[in-house]
């Protein structure tokens, strides 16, 4: 027997209670001090007259990380590939790779939710994403003129025929004839005369399941503290914020809805997160209004639950959604059994064993921030004494003088005092700034290390100048590897089942074939949810997140590799090394990367390219003539024949200048040898005295 609403609330409460005391205990402190970390908000040690500066590692490490993370998660619909698990599913495997995307990024607001999904994760340790399906209607309105009778039926038969709600306001063009028929009954019982036609409004409703994804705040996620993985967490969900409006759609009356409690004030990090919000609240009262207000503010929970449903002793998954005011008391919205993963997808950068929660960016650069903003403090401090160091003075110096720091201010002395007698010096403090500055550097050594982001991601500094250009690319390259790590744990687990989830929402919701205009252009697409399996295999491609000229540079490669490989095919686009799709994919890759997304700009797309393809092989060419084949090898004769006298004078005009050379530099020799015997016997003439 299953079990009872009011049991399950029960048991729904209790998981909550506990999810949300692990969220309050474990994690909630850790987020609100690493958005304050992020926004630089002061310490709370800071002294009177002295540098309160806060630095912003913390801060430089997320965002240099989103720029790369976000080319490679959302800069291409080839991110994530669906293999067919099966023969005959490469059809389907094909269709899924490009329509998942498209229900991802352009039915739903994909750039700001993978931001959203990255950013959380990266600063506040788990962050979350949910895959569901919606209600909607899809209403048109058409204005016609001059429909015959026949015509107004044959719309009120497709209408029928497609599911669809159909309202026609539609006149006679003649006024005393009678209306048109609607639903297949007419509004008067006489028929239309001959000819007679209608203008109007028609309008069509159909009705669909859609698609929706959207991101979840960090503090509105719920699972089982114990839990090692989100697929096997007895407790699964998260808090949603809607109105009494969206309740009463959901089919709870009001009287069920004014029984729970008003959840109309902002948490501490949703406050946090929306400066002077809070402060605006308190002044200006209540964020949403009473018993009885359509936008009064409250909560659901949709959690996906382990529970012994028929009472065989073995647990069920459950998804129920349901709105509580508080203790055991709830009104359950939906509850159905669910097989397959929970819809929710979880995201942390780096992963720990054994646990849902990972660790962030803010472990990492925590107590760097806080030594940086010290030494920074303390660096200021130096150099705000060291330029303005304080007077030792003698009782004969005017004190008010000595206080106005207007620069070029005179020090008047007492009268009777004399400038030359030292009544004024200086105390001369240390000046720090180079240690300081070998601490901060060595602190950013620290960083780089710990995040893999380097300084060397951001641009290029003056010492960067000596360095040679493969010694910055290894360095480059080995800062990269913590990133590329980050991405793909990314990639493997939270956008992987992103994908996966919309996937089987998409199946869930189809109910036959569709056409879509694609994210990149082109042309109008088809595809049948309906026919796909209900799951796929899914393979992510993450490229790294290096930088622009890194990855153009090892495209580069890549394509003067290709070439060579077409020369060894003997000039062929296809061969065993290399096909033209091979190319077709480098080429389009580029553009991507180069930040031009529509496909056929410049290049023809790989699937055209294998399209046009020659199905058969080229006819035979005729075999040659033997006068041809003669007249090829006379040619030959000669080409050969040539090529050897021109090397016989290559290789006589290097004898010639090899001998010439030889020659002159014997001439030379004898030249010095002349020289030096003339200038040895005019020496022995002048030893001598013997005249000249």
């Amino acid at each position: 027997m299953p079990l009872a609403d009011d049991e399950l609330i029960a048991l729904l409460r209790q998981e909550e209670e506990a999810a949300s005391g692990f969220q309050d205990a474990a994690l909630s402190a850790i987020r609100e001090e690493a958005l304050a970390y992020y926004d630089r908000q002061p310490y709370g040690d800071e002294q009177e007259g002295a540098s309160s500066i806060v630095t912003s590692e913390f801060a430089d490490v997320v965002e240099s990380l989103m720029p790369g993370l976000m080319r490679v998660f959302t800069g291409s619909d080839d991110l994530a590939k669906f293999v067919p698990t099966a023969p005959g599913q490469e059809k389907w495997a094909k269709e899924a790779s490009e329509y998942v995307p498209h229900v991802l990024m352009r039915q739903n607001d994909g750039f700001r939710i993978i931001s959203a999904l990255l950013k959380d994760a990266l600063m506040y340790r788990l962050s979350g994403v949910t895959v569901d399906l919606e209600d909607v209607e899809d209403r048109r309105s058409v204005p016609v003129r001059n429909l015959t009778q026949d015509a107004v039926d044959l719309i009120v038969a497709e209408a029928e025929a497609q599911g669809a709600e159909l309202a026609m306001e539609l006149v006679p063009d003649r006024p005393d004839a009678p209306q048109p028929a609607i639903d297949g009954v007419a509004a008067e019982m006489s028929a239309p005369p001959p000819g007679q036609t209608f203008s109007g409004i028609v309008t069509v409703t159909h009705k669909r399941k859609r698609v929706v994804v959207d991101s979840i705040a960090p503090e509105d996620i719920r699972f089982s503290p114990a839990a090692r993985d989100e697929d096997k967490a007895s407790f699964l969900g998260f808090i949603k914020r809607v109105t009494s409006s969206d309740l009463v759609k959901l089919g709870l009356t009001q009287e069920e809805i004014d029984d729970l409690n008003t959840d109309n004030d902002l948490s501490d990090e949703a406050a946090q997160r929306n400066e002077g919000v809070l402060e605006d609240a308190e002044r200006s009262g209540p964020l949403a209004g009473g018993q009885g207000d359509s936008e009064r503010s409250l909560s659901l929970v949709v959690a996906y639950i382990r529970a012994d449903d028929d009472g065989d002793g073995i647990s069920e998954l459950l998804r129920v959604v349901y709105a509580h005011g508080g203790g055991t008391a709830g009104r359950i919205v939906e509850r159905l059994a669910w097989s397959g993963p929970a819809s929710i997808a979880l995201a942390t950068p780096i992963l720990m064993p054994h646990t849902i929660v990972g660790r962030s960016l803010f472990d990492q650069t925590q107590d760097l921030q806080q030594l940086g903003s010290v030494l920074t403090r303390g660096l200021l401090d130096n150099l705000y004494i060291v330029n303005r160091p304080r007077p030792v003075i003698s009782d004969q110096v005017n004190l008010d003088s000595l206080i106005d720091w207007v620069p070029g201010s005179p020090i008047r002395l007492k009268p009777g005092a004399r400038p030359g007698d030292n009544h004024v010096a200086w105390l001369q403090v240390p000046n720090v700034s180079g240690a300081v500055l070998s601490a901060l550097e060595h602190l950013s050594t620290v960083r780089e290390n710990r995040t893999g982001v380097s300084r060397y991601n951001q641009g290029m500094d003056a010492e960067s100048l000596n360095k040679t250009l493969g010694g910055l690319d290894r360095i480059m390259s080995a800062a990269s590897q913590r990133q590329d790590l980050i991405a793909r744990t990314f990639a493997e687990t939270a956008i992987k089942r992103l994908y996966r989830l919309i996937y089987r929402a998409v199946k869930r919701a189809a109910t036959g074939p569709l056409a879509y205009w694609p994210r990149l252009g082109g042309a109008f697409t088809n595809c049948d949810p309906s026919q796909w399996p209900d799951d796929m295999e899914l393979s992510v491609d993450v490229a790294g997140i290096g930088n622009r000229e890194q990855a153009i540079g090892h495209l580069a490669l890549v394509g003067s590799m290709q070439e060579k490989l077409v020369v060894l095919q003997g000039g062929k686009a296809e061969g065993p090394f290399v096909t033209a799709e091979n190319i077709a994919n480098a080429a389009q890759k580029l553009t991507e990367i180069l930040g031009y997304k529509a496909r056929g700009l410049f290049f023809r797309s790989a699937d055209e390219v294998v399209n046009d393809a020659a199905p058969t092989p080229p006819p035979a060419q005729p075999a040659p003539s033997p006068e041809l084949l003669a007249a090829q090898a006379q040619i030959e004769i000669l080409r050969e024949a040539a090529a050897a006298d021109l090397q016989i004078k290559r290789e006589k005009a290097e004898a010639d200048i090899a001998i010439a050379r030889f020659k002159a530099r014997q001439w030379a020799d004898i030249e010095r040898f002349k020289a030096g015997l003339k200038a040895g016997l005019q020496a022995e003439v002048d030893n001598q005295g013997i005249p000249s």
